[in-house]
């Protein structure tokens, strides 16, 4: 789905690290060939779950990896039962977290070689090394463990996984709309899971500024799913209760509304959440969708303190290495 260079296998020389340490690193990366190729992929990715429900029976024809990719997320939300909250002054930002993440870092290669048994475009060898350097995207993806925070720049490393997925010719491009429908949803999940369980500081908030405290590609792919749907659920009317009651569990867009109205109870929604409110006057979701793919551009890759922390290695190259 994503065109790479050839992969070199696992060592700690080549091991995905942070690379972007001032904001001449953060202008080479916004203007390499990979940012665009990540804008191009998430494109790709919104192309293909356009006017597509999340309905019950997905899974049923979803590949037998992507499966297994949703099982392992599964088993990472079963473990937050093993890391009850700690009793503990502060109300937010629970130390158990930090538990429960280190867990994560412990197994995550050795969960992520047990779900890539099941691709079948790849060969032994390259499960290994694939499984390696999704580990590193993996335990990034989930909060810091030691702030005890959630943001953006931590969706980011999940939305790596999908994409070095694709460039590595693990996935295919009929398996967009589950990677989207089925994945990206059930790592949402677990994400909302951690949030209230450990509850999570929001990590660089705009406060109500901001889309959203934790998460901006939900309302991203959201809207793309929902384009030329207006007559179905109009822009205007995607935050009133009979929208959240009816579609909430089939669009992702609507979920992430309904999310933002529980965490933000008892103020009214344009006041707590202005700018998903202002959207909310765009006439329709494709014009949405558009002003929010130049936002996560703008907003996530082009924020020095949200992406600080990417990673960058054998697949994800630093643009500003000389080939």
């Amino acid at each position: 789905m994503a065109d790479t260079a050839a992969i070199i296998g696992p060592s700690d020389a080549n091991a995905p690290r942070k690379r972007i340490n001032s904001q001449q690193d953060l202008q080479t990366f916004t203007d390499s060939r990979l940012c665009d190729q990540f804008i191009n992929f998430a494109n790709e990715l919104c192309e293909a779950i356009k006017q597509k429900p999340i309905k019950p029976d997905r899974a049923e024809q979803a590949s037998p990896f992507l499966l297994a990719l949703v099982n392992m997320l599964d088993e990472l939300e079963h473990w937050i039962r093993d890391f009850p909250p700690l009793v503990q002054p502060m109300r937010f930002g629970n130390k158990a977290f930090a538990q429960w993440h280190s867990r994560v870092v412990e197994r995550a290669e050795e969960l992520l070689k047990t779900a890539l048994e099941k691709a079948t475009t790849i060969s032994p060898e390259q499960r290994a090394s694939i499984a390696w350097e999704l580990s590193f995207y993996l335990c990034a993806s989930f909060g810091d463990e030691r702030r005890i925070d959630y943001g953006t720049g931590h969706e980011a490393a999940f939305f790596a996984i999908l994409f070095i997925l694709g460039a590595r010719g693990v996935v295919e491009k009929n398996d967009a709309a589950d990677m989207v429908l089925l994945v990206f949803a059930k790592y949402i999940r677990v994400m909302r899971c951690l949030q209230s369980i450990y509850l999570l500081e929001p990590a660089g908030s705009h406060g109500v500024w901001g889309l959203d405290d934790f998460h901006a590609l939900p309302f991203l792919f959201g809207a793309a799913q929902l384009t030329g749907m207006e007559d179905v659920i109009p822009t205007g009317e995607v935050y009133k209760d009979s929208t959240i009651r009816e579609y909430a569990d089939q669009y992702l867009y609507v979920d992430a509304i309904r999310q933002v109205l529980l965490a933000k109870k008892g103020a009214p929604f344009h006041e707590t959440s202005p700018t998903l409110y202002n959207i909310t006057a765009v006439p329709t979701w494709q014009k949405t969708h558009s002003g929010l793919v130049k936002m996560y551009r703008a907003e996530v890759f082009g924020k020095y303190p949200v992406i600080q922390h990417f990673l960058f290695g054998p697949t994800l190259r630093w643009p500003g290495d000389k080939a």
